[in-house]
């Protein structure tokens, strides 16, 4: 009996200490606290954006982002910018509800209350996608530093398109144009979800010219005097001058990492040789995690 009364709390501790080595390792209680912190809680979707936007300007009804204090990697240029949600939209998916928030702003001079910026100057894009779950929401995905635009200025909400890349494949997509130096370009730019934790950006160029640059080879762009027969013709192999007529998302086509093929038919001249309505496939690249315009595409790398 004696033996029974002895052996029953040290079988107990063993299997308490049995049970123990089951739980997450931690020491104290206080660590035990941080480790049930740690775990992602629900929250509202302007909670989740205030994570990225922490300053909120009543005054200009909008996030104060500053580029500079964040220290980005992903802009070239800084600056503060005024950011504002322009688009949400909501999909059930595989993963289940899923929230697909935009935020664009300008380069913003929030002492005088206006946008500003010169020519080297971009606006920024914020892309945030979110998945619901019990008593709220919790990011997915998120992609809040992204130059866009020119001379200071994000693409207008009435540029933008919510597009279906893929079997729960979504995104945003806005056409942009540049005009510099004699080279002149417009290029599709998408924010594409892989419908787990990444964003990937894709650009597309669809219109191209250097005519402005080459005077169009009617005069030299240096003396302005009208160019030689030779003069001309060296000229005119160098010119260049595509568009792109249409943009398709192949959804019948088979996907890669489930993002269907983009199709776009080209027309124009690159030197000597001409294209009509001349279809050219852009398949999405899994391990860059875009769409990569190929090398026999005519206005690639122009």
């Amino acid at each position: 009996m004696i033996m029974q009364k002895l052996l029953f709390p040290i079988l107990l501790f063993a299997a308490v200490g049995s049970f123990a080595q089951t739980l997450p390792q931690v020491k104290t209680f206080s660590s035990y606290r941080r480790f049930i912190k740690a775990a992602p809680q629900p929250q509202t979707p302007q909670q989740i954006v205030q994570r990225y936007y922490r300053q909120y300007s009543q005054q200009h009804r909008c996030y104060r982002v500053d580029i500079d204090a964040l220290n980005v990697t992903e802009t070239s240029f800084g600056g503060e910018y005024c950011m504002r949600q322009i688009k949400s939209e909501i999909r059930q998916t595989t993963q289940g509800k899923l929230m697909y928030l935009l935020y664009t702003g300008d380069n913003f001079d929030f002492n005088r209350g206006e946008s500003i910026g010169g020519r080297v100057q971009s606006g920024l894009a914020g892309i945030f996608v979110l998945k619901q779950v019990s008593g709220g929401w919790q990011p997915l995905a998120v992609r809040a530093y992204n130059q866009i635009g020119t001379y200071g200025y994000a693409p207008e909400a009435k540029y933008w398109s919510f597009l279906r890349f893929g079997k729960d494949r979504w995104g945003f997509m806005t056409p942009m144009s540049y005009l510099s130096d004699g080279y002149s370009s417009s290029e599709y730019i998408l924010f594409t979800h892989n419908g787990a934790g990444k964003i990937g950006r894709s650009t597309i160029t669809s219109n191209t010219t250097n005519g402005y640059g080459l005077n169009n080879c009617q005069t030299n762009p240096d003396s302005d005097k009208p160019l030689t027969t030779a003069e001309r013709r060296e000229c005119r192999a160098k010119w260049y001058r595509l568009t792109t007529s249409s943009f398709r998302i192949l959804t019948h086509a088979s996907p890669n990492a489930g993002f269907y093929p983009l199709r776009l038919s080209v027309s124009g001249f690159n030197g000597f040789k001409h294209y009509r309505n001349q279809a050219f496939i852009i398949h999405y690249d899994a391990a860059a995690g875009e769409y990569t315009m190929p090398t026999d595409y005519p206005l690639a790398n122009k």
